[in-house]
This record gives C-alpha cells, structure tokens and sequence, in this order.
C-alpha cells in the first residue's frame, strides 16, 4: 500500500501516513491516517487509523506496538450478524453436551433476544452496545416478563457475546460495563407438615409414596420417576436409605452428581417389606399427572388458594422441616443435591405455627433461668436512670482501678484542682515556637499547676499524636494528683511510673 507523508514513528516498527489511491485518472490522497505494519505472522498489514490528527495517529501506532511486543493479535472487524452469533452459540452448547432442557431455555431467551435486534434494526452482532442492552431489558419488562426471567435473559446475553469476543468472533466486547440490580426471587408455596400428611392420606396407590418422597425426602418430580428398587438400600429388615442418581434429563441428577437420603419414618410403611424387586418402582406416576391430582387434592383437603401449590412445594416443605429440626447445613444440602446454602435458604419457609412455638420454647427457657428474687428487681436501664448502675462503676483495666481506690482514699489539697483547670505548659530543651515542639524520647518536662511545678524526663514514643500527647499530660496530672500529698519534698516528685490501659501504646514516666 502506498502512503503519503510517510513517517517511521520512533521505537516502532510502525510507519503511518496517508493513504494514496486512483479515482477518475486521478492520484487522490485520504484525509485520514494509517498504519502498515507486520503482524506476528509476517504478513503486511495496513490499518485505518480512523484520525486526521498526526499526533493522534502517532499515538495509536504505539499502541499497535505494544500490541505485537504482548502477543495480542487483533481480530478483522466483524461481519457476524446476531442471528448467525446465535447459531452459532448453540451449536457450542451441543458441542459441550448441555441438558436438553437447559438448550430449550437458552433457546427461548435467544429467540427473545433476535425478535428485539429485528425490531430495533440491529443486524450486525459488532453493533450491539450497551445502551442496547438497556433498551432489550426494558422491551422485556414491557411485555410483563417477571424480575427473575428479565436477569436470565440479560446474563445470557451477556455471555454469548463474551463468548464470541473471546472467540475472535467480534474485536471488542462492549457490554462489560453493564451492570443491573439483583431480582429478588418471588414468594414460593410451600407446604406444612400437617397439608402434607393429609395429601398422603387423601392420595390413591402410587400416589401416596410419590407425595412422601418429595415431601419426607426432598426428591424431584423427575428422580420419583426414575427412581427404582435397585436404588432402595436394606438393613435391618427394612428400607433405610434412598440413592438417588437419576431424575435429569440427560440420565443422570440435575447436579449431575449422586446423593443418598435416609428413609423417613412417615416413607417405610409405604414401601412395604423389603422383598426382592426389580424395574422402576412407579409404573403410571407422570409429571403432569401428578400435578393435576396434587392440585385436585389440595381443593378436596381445603387449603387456602389450591392452585397455587406445585410438586416443589413438598421439596420446599423438607427444606423447612430440616431448618425447623436444626439439621445441620451440610446434612440437608447434601439431602437436598446442592453445593449453595443460598438454594436452601429460599427454598426455607418458617410457618406462623412453627414460629409461635420457637418462641413459646424461648420464653420457657428464660423464666427457667430467672430465680424468684429477681422477679421484683429492676432492670439496669431504671438504675442507669436513678444512678444507681452497678456496671458503670465498674472499670475494665485493673490499674486504672487500682489508681481510682488510691485517689478516692487521699484527702486532696485544697485549691489543688481548681474549677477550671489551667492549661499545662510544655517546654522542651529547643525554644518554643509558634509551632507546638514534638515530644521525643529524652525530652525535660515541666508540668506547671497552680505555680507548683513538676519536672520530669518523658520515656516514650516519638510518634505520638496530638491526642496522644494530651493523653500523656493527662497521666501527669492523674500521678501528681496520687504522690503530692504523700511526699511533698520541695515541690519536687522522687519518683513514679504509671501503666494506663493496655489498648494505649504510650507509657509515661516522671523520674528525678
């Protein structure tokens, strides 16, 4: 490629200048400016700089620099229209064996995600910016979507066009700064111990163990189906634990990993005896059917609002019943077939009856712990109020409160305190200035109360803080107070040391 006004910018390999081409008969010159090159793989590149600015041109040719010296190769721009993106995305999906039913979703929300690019004329995958993204969560939220859905739409979204950036399917990825609040999950149904057992009592044949598998083991709709007698554990002579490792739809557990749940009490009667049985232990048990007579079920039992109830509103009833027993967190995760405690959390429902009795059990216990001359006392609010709080005149650190019994023993000198206490002089052997003079380690100190001064040597830190130096002057005062009634030897102290708390990291000492 030629170029006009050719320049080699320095510590490059760079050279910009302006493009020459033929139009009409004629040599023409391109008002901006580019860049030619060799990639990492030998071969002449020539790019528009897209600037008319020398210096700006300059600029980016060191950035190209330092592009080829990293190793990074830039991608070409993108042809790639959102339609073929999301072709192609899927495609990826099958190539890493997705479930079928996580393909179906992914493919519902791409199916949104294309109808909203055709509307808004958006064909090209390189064009879509974040302000469109914005916009595509707001068409969603315009045609009723729930706050759940509208984040499944959006992150996925997100993700397909990190996808293709990473790829080299698109030069940038232009949505990492698009960022949407959390949705909160809606409130779910959720059965009690008492609707459950009715709807086991109320139920016909296979129904009744399929409702105490949910509801007394946490199991899916889909892990009841597939469940089969291979997978029911003997000992003892009855059925003790569930294995559960079937139930997704690519064969295998939603979390693709197995788990083992103990028969509850409420499942062996239903089980029958432990006999030797082979094949899947439900033959006419379906989803949908089941859902419908769970539905007709809660209506014939009388439960408020029946057609709110679904299948996982028994697993959400074993969540509960779990929290409610104080099962430990890693028992009924690992019963329940998840790693988060967050899933467990929502799936945790606290009944008003199981509430009452938490705290009719709390308050049992206090008026067990409350002997019966306590019952009259009163509290340590009424006796902060009076003056009287016995915790207020107790002090934490032992020295300052052997420093208080001292004092509280010492009749002081009269006039020694006065009403409103001077303001200590501090002199250091460099002259005062406007400045306050640091304290340092070594420093003469005078302490001037009254006309009665003390003089001292002050052992410390030289980093004291401001505070801190008010806090050493502090100490001073609280030892001359202790000692000068004691050993009043011509206004002069012989010796003292005093050790304030040990959250304070200074220590004072007036020695002479």
């Amino acid at each position: 490629m030629k170029l006009a006004d050719r320049e080699r910018v320095d510590g490059t390999s760079v050279t910009i200048g302006r493009r020459v081409y033929y139009r009409n008969k004629k040599y023409c010159t391109s008002k901006c400016y580019a860049a030619e090159y060799r990639d990492l793989d030998g071969k002449q590149v020539c790019r528009n700089l897209r600037t008319r600015s020398r210096t700006e041109a300059r600029r980016k040719a060191i950035e190209i620099q330092q592009e080829l010296e990293s190793g990074i190769v830039r991608a070409p721009e993108s042809h790639l229209t959102v339609k073929d993106l999301i072709v192609t995305y899927l495609q990826s999906m099958d190539a890493k064996d997705a479930a079928p039913k996580t393909k179906w979703k992914y493919r519902a929300d791409l199916n949104k995600l294309e109808d909203y690019c055709l509307e808004a004329q958006i064909r090209l995958a390189s064009r879509f910016s974040e302000n469109d993204l914005y916009c595509y969560r707001a068409s969603l939220k315009g045609q009723g979507y729930a706050d759940k859905t509208m984040e499944a739409a959006v992150v996925l979204a997100k993700q397909m066009f990190k996808w293709a950036w990473r790829r080299l399917l698109l030069r940038d990825y232009r949505l990492a700064g698009a960022s949407f609040p959390k949705a909160k999950a809606q409130p779910q149904p959720c059965f009690t111990s008492g609707q459950v057992n009715a709807l086991i009592g109320a139920a016909k044949g296979e129904e009744k163990l399929a409702c105490a598998l949910m509801g007394y083991a946490g199991l899916r709709i889909g892990e009841v189906e597939q469940l089969q007698w291979d997978d029911l554990h003997v000992g003892g002579g009855r059925f003790t634990m569930i294995h559960v490792r079937r139930g997704g739809s690519s064969g295998t557990t939603k979390d693709k990993d197995d788990r083992f749940v103990p028969v509850h009490v409420a499942i062996t009667p239903l089980l029958g005896s432990p006999a030797k049985r082979t094949g899947k232990v439900f033959k006419a048990v379906t989803e949908r059917q089941l859902l419908k007579r769970v539905k007709e079920l809660c209506q014939t039992c009388g439960f408020e609002d029946p057609k709110q109830y679904k299948l996982h509103s028994f697993r959400h009833h074993f969540a509960s019943l779990c929290a409610n027993h104080n099962v430990a967190y890693r028992k009924a995760l690992a019963w329940l077939g998840h790693s988060s405690s967050q899933m467990l959390d929502l799936y945790y429902h606290l009944h008003d009856e199981d509430s009452q009795r938490a705290m009719e059990a709390l308050g049992e216990s206090a008026g067990a712990g409350a002997g019966d001359d306590q019952k009259d006392a009163p509290s340590e609010g009424n006796l902060r109020a009076m003056g009287q709080s016995r915790i207020e005149k107790t002090l934490q650190v032992p020295e300052v409160q052997g420093l208080v019994e001292c004092l509280s023993g010492i009749t002081e000198r009269a006039g020694f305190e006065p009403a409103v206490p001077e303001r200590a002089h501090w002199f250091s052997k460099p002259a005062r200035s406007a400045t306050p003079t640091p304290l340092h380690k070594g420093n003469h100190v005078f302490v001037v109360e009254n006309g009665l001064s003390i003089h001292g040597v002050y052992v410390g830190y030289p980093w004291l803080s401001t505070k801190m130096r008010q806090g050493v002057r502090q100490s001073l005062h609280a030892v001359s107070t202790l000692h000068w009634s004691r050993a009043n030897r011509g206004n002069r102290l012989t010796a003292c040391c005093l050790r304030p708390a040990s959250r304070c990291p200074y220590r004072c000492i007036v020695n002479l």
